[in-house]
């Protein structure tokens, strides 16, 4: 079976691959059950119905959010719009070639951004580490090396993840993106104000999202959904325990202490408050400005990315429909003017 894309379907029926984003129950107006599928064809996404299905009728023939499916595609024109159903679905497994094109990847090599962290995590210190090779001397308990290993003993899951279920960086390796963007950023703020412990603002911003590893699980199309762990806790206070929990492990390796008290209580200050406010999802506001600047950086990549994303399929000098995210809690607009590089 090939991929035929969205954009280029007329009116009439097709067949073809997909990724099976979401899977939502709902009814008619008659009280009948629905599904809204959202579907991913390596470009674009639509939301699609199945009528008289529920979503347990669906996962029992094993469709499920994050998985590939084979479809049957109506498309229709409904008051002047699009309008998607899904006639037939089956799970598929893809090969290697086919998938890749069903994949949304950042603009580098995911693991090619995961080595580029750790060099980074490396060089914020300022002291003399072997670039070439991922790993830190056994008796180095430094911020650097908490970081480092961190981000090793979890680097498959860490290079895989997605950002986000939804709103930012929410594609396969889109964790790496994310935190490479910042870690660049945040080199460039502390040119600006000395003030600022590189090291620790590096190694911060490299693990403030660390927690997501167990928060969401991503699956190899790049679809995050949330775990249980994730619903009950949250990925700042996740990722405070992973902390700890290498604290630990180094100091039963030690026989001692190893790690600073002090520089891991800043560290996983910067985790409980680079969501800015309470209200955000913050355990509490930041009080340095490592934590600070964090959050600031945060808020930074992951809107220009909203941006960056709606531009894609705007015409410039146009503005968009509303967009939940893009400035506070609630929407907003944005505009693409006419004159500028991303034109």
């Amino acid at each position: 079976m090939s991929i035929i894309k969205f954009s280029t379907m007329d009116l009439g029926t097709y067949e073809t691959d997909v990724v099976v984003s979401a899977i939502n129950q709902t009814s008619t107006s008659n009280n009948k059950p629905m599904l809204k599928i959202s579907l991913f064809d390596g470009e674009e996404s639509i939301t699609a119905l199945i009528f008289d299905s529920t979503k347990k009728d669906l996962t029992s023939t094993g469709i499920e959010e994050g998985g590939t499916a084979v479809i049957s595609l109506e498309v229709t024109d409904y008051k002047g719009n699009r309008s998607y159903k899904i006639t037939n679905i089956n799970p598929v497994k893809l090969p290697e070639d086919e998938l890749k094109q069903l994949v949304k990847l950042p603009p580098e090599d995911p693991a090619k951004l995961v080595n580029d962290i750790l060099s980074l995590i490396k060089q914020s210190s300022g002291r003399s580490y072997d670039l070439t090779a991922n790993d830190v001397p056994s008796d180095d308990y430094s911020l650097t090396a908490l970081a480092v290993r961190l981000i090793n003993s979890n680097i498959k899951a860490f290079t895989k993840s997605s950002a986000a279920k939804t709103m930012h960086h929410n594609i396969y390796g889109g964790l790496a993106y994310h935190t490479y963007r910042m870690i660049k950023a945040a080199y460039a703020v502390c040119e600006v104000y000395p003030l600022l412990n590189r090291e620790l603002l590096v190694c911060g911003t490299a693990l403030h999202d660390i927690g997501k590893l167990v928060e969401m699980k991503t699956s190899d199309t790049g679809i995050a959904a949330y775990t249980d762990m994730g619903n009950l806790f949250g990925h700042p206070l996740l990722g405070i325990e992973m902390i700890d929990h290498e604290v630990w492990r180094q100091n039963q390796a030690a026989g001692g202490k190893s790690y600073s008290a002090e520089q891991v209580a800043m560290l996983k200050h910067m985790l409980a408050s680079h969501h800015g406010q309470p209200e955000w999802g913050a355990i509490r506001v930041p009080v340095t400005p490592e934590a600070m600047i964090l959050h600031e950086l945060d808020m930074i990549d992951s809107r220009m990315y909203m941006y960056e994303e709606n531009f894609s399929s705007m015409d410039p000098g146009t503005s968009s429909d509303p967009i939940f995210g893009i400035a506070g809690e609630g929407k907003a607009v944005i505009y693409k003017n006419s004159f500028s590089q991303y034109n």
